[in-house]
């Protein structure tokens, strides 16, 4: 399918995809910018007073981003809900690695877990940060990247076990996925497994999401963790 700016889909149980401006929508998935997303996750690692090798890093992110979201089809992997069981491994790996460990790697979680262990840490931070949810795609991207590539580092960089691009493109694809969902548990209530999983993403950020859902199931199990 071509997407125009003036385009506009109702299928299945998609909701209506809009272009325009700088983020095109599908269901809730908004298409990060590809540049920015790389330059906010280089600022994120440079938090830490790592500045070695900049433009590398950028190009890195630019690069594992753009074979991400080069796939524009419907049924791209990064374009759909985050289910019952991503949310609850991710909640899991990310208790280990963030709440346990200190922000050091769970040895046992693989490149992919951890990744998408970042991405929930970053959506932490979005929630949570001066920008309230606000930044869109380009800041939760990035900071998820970010996150995960200070996760590989703190596992011992290119000496270690991590697989790093894989690292990177799980934080990247659980990011926008997790923006999706939550944009549509807000929108349509969340009830059912979607409201199970908009109960895991309130137990990180500590929101109203928790407190409405806390009780149902597996949001009430992973409170535990979180």
């Amino acid at each position: 399918m071509s997407y125009g700016e003036s385009d506009s889909y109702q299928g299945g149980q998609a909701a209506s995809y809009q272009g325009g401006g700088e983020h095109h929508s599908y269901g809730g998935y908004e298409k990060p910018d590809v540049s920015q997303a790389a330059r906010l996750a280089k600022q994120h690692v440079q938090q830490d007073g790592d500045d070695d090798d900049d433009d590398d890093k950028e190009g890195l992110f630019s690069s594992v981003l753009s074979s991400l979201v080069d796939r524009d089809d419907d049924d791209a992997p990064h374009k759909q809900h985050v289910n019952e069981d991503e949310a609850q491994t991710a909640a899991q790996v990310h208790n280990r690695v963030y709440n346990q460990n200190n922000g050091q790697p769970d040895e046992e979680a693989s490149s992919r877990d951890l990744g998408s262990a970042a991405a929930m840490q970053a959506f932490k931070m979005f929630s949570g940060g001066s920008s309230g949810g606000n930044g869109g795609s380009n800041e939760l991207v990035g900071l998820a990247m970010g996150e995960a590539m200070k996760l590989f580092k703190a596992q011992g960089g290119s000496s270690g076990k991590a697989n790093q691009s894989e690292m990177l493109q799980s934080a990247a694809m659980m990011a926008m996925k997790l923006l999706m969902t939550q944009k549509s548990g807000q929108q349509q209530g969340g009830g059912g497994g979607l409201g199970q999983v908009m109960g895991i993403l309130g137990s990180l950020t500590g929101g109203q999401q928790q407190q409405q859902h806390q009780s149902s199931g597996v949001a009430g199990l992973l409170g535990k963790f979180l």
